[in-house]
């Protein structure tokens, strides 16, 4: 057969195929009761994507409010599971093996959406402050650890899967259980289990056709979603990205009342990750490149999720042992040196720390006083990429010179 019509024969068969007539309808509860039945999954590349509270209020918004269907969910079934990416369990995380995942539903795009909903259904505590409001007619998000108003009922207990549970709430609360606003309540309540979404259907997918399918379907130029999936192929090596690192660098900012540093919530990721270019570069031995820096746009997710578990953990050590130091060094030195104002100050200082192998009770009296003059004189406002970059390689050089 010629090359022509082997290309003839391929695009009769795709003709013939039409994906969008592999789909279902099914309501919000139906979908609730498959994901806790343990029937539909995750790719392991959606390990960490997550969704602010505010995105879910807006979506539980869209469901009660919106005047056109939601966008259909996607899923893969799986047949066959040497054919597709690693699975990880849609509640608890955990990575799935064989036949702990044949017959199951994978998710490659809506996984926010179901998440969000199964968080309702379930009442997560961590939902406690999405309410819905009733003076304003719409779910909003109250501070962390409040307590509901009078006339607020959480977005857990709205949802919940128990009828009880919501209606021994109500029954406590004098404004909620008045009839009207009870009647309501019920009627929104009915409308949400009922909502349907289109849930389209492929079936046994290959890791890099439901890696593609994913990119088109939600990727669509968010560097953070795909620094994300990239990351998670540590989780099948037996290291999460978060746990082991993310976690403990933003609660050890936080615990020196820095976390404030973090100039939007997605920076709580790509600036660690960014922050490991020294270690990187010094524990691999590979030439460091031009974009070797610790800021996010010279971070290496791809490069770092090839790396073994070895590998890994040891990046991931002496970045936090060197984020111990700086933070250390910033404390003890607090009579002479300001409270840093912007994040880079300090991941450029685990940077040296890291490839100067810098231990603060060693430091002599030149080198204390050098860390202590470019802290309080350096500045990043309106700098470019070069020129930061530029100043990272500078600040290594003059301590090196010392």
């Amino acid at each position: 057969m010629s090359s022509i019509q082997l290309t003839l024969k391929k695009l009769s068969e795709s003709a013939l195929f039409d994906a969008s007539k592999e789909r279902l309808d099914l309501s919000i509860r139906r979908l609730c009761e498959e994901i806790q039945e343990k029937r539909i999954v995750l790719p392991v590349f959606q390990t960490y994507i997550r969704w602010t509270e505010e995105k879910v209020a807006a979506l539980f918004n869209y469901q009660l409010n919106g005047k056109a269907p939601m966008a259909p969910i996607s899923v893969n079934v799986i047949n066959k599971p040497e054919k597709v990416v690693e699975q990880i369990n849609f509640m608890t995380r955990e990575v799935l093996e064989g036949d702990e995942i044949k017959g199951k539903i994978s998710v490659a795009d809506g996984q926010q959406r179901l998440s969000a909903n199964y968080n309702a259904y379930i009442n997560n505590p961590d939902y406690a402050h999405i309410v819905l409001d009733i003076r304003k007619g719409k779910f909003i998000v109250n501070e962390p650890d409040s307590k509901p108003d009078s006339y607020q009922i959480p977005a857990g207990i709205l949802y919940n899967k128990d009828q009880d549970v919501f209606r021994n709430y109500i029954s406590k609360v004098a404004f909620l259980n008045k009839e009207e606003i009870r009647d309501v309540l019920s009627e929104v309540r009915r409308k949400h289990f009922a909502y349907t979404y289109v849930v389209n259907q492929a079936t046994d997918l290959s890791r890099k056709a439901q890696m593609e399918w994913f990119e088109v379907l939600n990727l669509a130029g968010s560097q953070v979603t795909e620094t994300m999936v990239y990351l998670s192929d540590m989780l099948t090596k037996g290291v999460d990205f978060y746990t082991y690192y993310v976690y403990p660098f933003t609660e050890k900012l936080e615990a020196n009342d820095l976390g404030s540093l973090f100039p939007r919530k997605s920076a709580e990721v790509s600036i660690p990750l960014a922050a490991l270019n020294s270690a990187y570069f010094k524990y691999t031995g590979l030439p460091k490149t031009s974009n070797s820096s610790p800021i996010p746009s010279d971070a290496k997710p791809i490069a770092i999720g090839k790396l073994n578990v070895e590998e890994t953990r040891k990046l991931l050590d002496v970045t936090l042992d060197a984020l111990d130091s700086v933070l250390a060094f910033i404390k003890q030195q607090a009579a002479v040196i300001k409270t840093p104002d912007r994040i880079d100050v300090i991941t450029y200082l685990v940077g040296l720390f890291v490839e100067g192998e810098i231990n603060i009770d060693s430091l002599s009296h030149v080198q204390m006083e050098f860390l202590i003059k470019w802290s309080n004189n350096i500045s990043f406002v309106n700098n470019s990429n070069s020129a930061r970059r530029e100043k990272f390689e500078q600040l290594i050089a003059d301590y090196k010179s010392l």
